[in-house]
């Protein structure tokens, strides 16, 4: 990892320079609860060490210099707490069972191994599954490999700072890292952040990466709208144009919350509307809900939306966002049509 001069900034190893609290750094090494008053010959007692490590693995740090050096003790030590490896000796920081077990049980612990096992992939693969972010510590070569960089990815996104630039450009690791956290998109080459599919993907995770995205897809209604819904301040990124009057309906909170229709891509029910009927005391409809096909039916006034009538099956199905598939419709109604009149598809 490269830090910046100003350290509450992180310069990723892709040169992408991300604001502070944007993500988990690795653990900062243990402290031993040690005591200056811990007799010599307790800490080289190799029964009392081996309980003391039982317990706590960082107990190993307070250790005599020759039980630090004793596998046996080292690997109970590692097993209770992997970071306990920076107490080993130098010589089993190289020992590849130690060092497995070490990040089996703390990804991180791989910044302590010797550099011939942070260029084992078994051991690296064994870290990142773990803690994403050990990633920062393998070799140069092995943050090129591209399956180790999926799966760092897909346990911490922001892993992706610290792979090899070449594949910030990489559409199926992107979309990984974007889905565990939608602010990797930040680390995107230019050409993903203008992809909707991986924006989308990324803002229905955070919505505040819609402030990564390209400005064409920060004035995409739908983008903007499912940004809002995972975080309502994710407004203050949408083009001016979606945030004022001009826009119909405008992209307001209010607007967010009441929008019944469910973004394509989206998990959400079908609700397919068989009639729509003109009466006396307005609109009659008739619809199926799911793949059960629940039948509902009702009457709206005259002057209502297509987004009223959606609202009504929404309550009726009570949870999420639905498609509403229109009489002698194929394609779901899109959510920037809800304030459309529901009395123009009278059929």
């Amino acid at each position: 990892m490269l830090v910046s001069g100003d350290s509450n900034f992180f310069v990723s190893f892709s040169g992408v320079v991300l604001p502070p609290g944007s993500m988990r750094l690795a653990e900062e090494p243990l402290r031993p609860r040690m005591t200056a008053l811990m007799p010599p010959t307790f800490r080289a007692d190799r029964e009392r060490v081996l309980e003391a490590v039982r317990q706590d693995g960082s107990a190993l740090g307070w250790a005599d210099a020759k039980l630090r050096a004793d596998p046996g003790v080292v690997r109970e030590a590692v097993r209770k707490h992997g970071g306990a490896l920076q107490f080993a000796a130098p010589e089993l920081c190289t020992d590849r069972d130690i060092v497995l077990e070490a990040v089996r049980q703390d990804g991180s612990a791989l910044r302590f191994a010797g550099e011939n096992l942070r260029a084992d992939r078994e051991v690296v693969i064994e870290a990142v599954r773990k803690h994403g972010m050990a990633l920062q510590f393998a070799a140069v070569e092995l943050r090129g490999d591209r399956d180790i960089v999926i799966q760092a990815v897909q346990q911490e996104g922001w892993a992706l700072g610290c792979a090899a630039i070449e594949l910030c450009s990489d559409y199926e690791v992107m979309l990984e890292a974007v889905r565990q956290n939608g602010r990797a998109l930040g680390c995107a080459d230019p050409a993903l952040r203008a992809d909707r599919d991986i924006v989308l993907a990324a803002v229905r995770q955070n919505g505040r990466a819609l402030g990564c995205a390209d400005a064409a897809l920060r004035a995409d209604f739908e983008v903007v709208l499912e940004a809002a819904r995972q975080s309502v301040a994710a407004l203050e990124y949408a083009s001016e144009d979606l945030r004022s009057d001009r826009s119909d309906p405008a992209l307001t909170p209010a607007s967010v919350r009441a929008n019944p229709f469910a973004v394509g891509g989206s998990a959400a029910v079908v609700c397919s509307v068989s009639e729509l009927t003109a009466t006396d005391c307005g609109i009659a409809f008739r619809a199926s809900v799911g793949l059960g096909g629940r039948e509902l039916k009702g009457t709206l006034p005259w002057g209502t939306s297509l987004g009223h009538l959606g609202a009504q099956l929404r309550i009726e199905e009570g949870k999420g966002y639905i498609y509403m598939v229109l009489p002698g419709g194929v394609a779901p109604v899109r959510p920037v049509d809800m304030n459309k009149r529901l009395a123009d598809f009278i059929s």
